[in-house]
């Protein structure tokens, strides 16, 4: 049992060891910038991937064409330099098919580039320096105009700055109409004649005559400027006496009439109420023809 683990494991040893790499250049005697030349690999094993490193920066893989064999690999890579003078390219690593196969490596070469350009180097590069078209301005009158821009866009800030702020707009009066002002007299003879309309005197007798008497209190109130409103009737009879009105024996005969209805129960006649709102009505008209002004 031991000699058959120690023969397993001589064959898994040598089967972990490198595998035989040949390596040879096509074309790479006189190279010039844009030129390829070929990297030929045979092994001795079956090559599963050739990895190129990320850090192959001097040559450009193009191509990498692989043929297996019974006795192992070949593997063709084509390679075009990327600069000039003596560039050397890494080792590449092989990985093998296989457990119990463990690859090998390429060794490391240089190769000289010309900086003359290859005859099969598509590459465009000028010979020329690049023309200027008509009346194309010169570069220093673009700066020219990029600076005059600027200068004038400060002095725009500075002056906007400088500018004092516009005094506010003095606030718009506002004019309010005259009312205009109706005569005691004439507000007076509206309201008794809406009383006389209103029907108060058939339907409700105290009603009627405390309206009689109110609208003659505030014609006397606004027409000679005391608190008729307010007063009784002894105290207007002061007041008219002081002022003498024209009308005075009528004012006062109007208002006891009133209060006789109003506080004495007097119940008058139809006739009456309209002879004694008929008396106001001519009181008011007198008071501005000029026999009581």
């Amino acid at each position: 049992m031991k000699k058959y683990m120690l023969m397993m494991l001589a064959m898994l040893g040598l089967g972990l060891l490198p595998g035989k790499v040949t390596q040879s250049l096509v074309g790479a005697d006189s190279l010039s910038l844009g030129s390829i030349f070929s990297f030929v690999i045979e092994t001795d094993f079956t090559i599963s991937e050739i990895v190129i490193p990320d850090s192959l920066s001097s040559f450009r893989v193009l191509d990498t064409e692989l043929r297996h064999e019974e006795s192992g690999s070949q593997a063709e890579l084509s390679i075009m330099p990327l600069r000039v003078g003596a560039l050397s390219f890494p080792k590449l690593e092989l990985k093998a098919k296989g457990l119990f196969t463990s690859g090998g490596h390429t060794d490391g070469f240089r190769v000289y580039v010309l900086t003359t350009r290859a005859d099969a180097d598509t590459v465009l590069r000028d010979i020329k320096p690049p023309l200027r078209y008509r009346w194309q301005p010169p570069f220093w009158l673009y700066l020219f105009v990029f600076l005059a821009i600027l200068v004038l866009a400060t002095l725009l800030v500075i002056l906007a700055l400088q500018k004092k702020p516009a005094a506010p707009e003095p606030p718009q009066r506002i004019v309010v109409p005259e009312k205009k002002l109706i005569p005691p007299y004439k507000t007076a003879l509206d309201k008794l004649d809406k009383l006389e309309k209103s029907g108060l005197a058939e339907s409700d007798i105290l009603a009627y005559h405390y309206q009689l008497s109110l609208i003659l209190r505030e014609f006397l109130e606004h027409t000679y400027h005391f608190n008729a409103i307010e007063m009784t009737l002894s105290e207007i009879e002061e007041h008219l006496a002081v002022l003498q009105p024209k009308q005075y024996e009528e004012y006062i005969a109007i208002l006891r009439y009133c209060d006789q209805v109003k506080f004495a129960k007097l119940a008058p006649t139809p006739e009456r109420i309209q002879l004694q709102t008929q008396a106001l009505r001519l009181c008011l008209i007198q008071s501005v023809q000029g026999i009581d002004v």
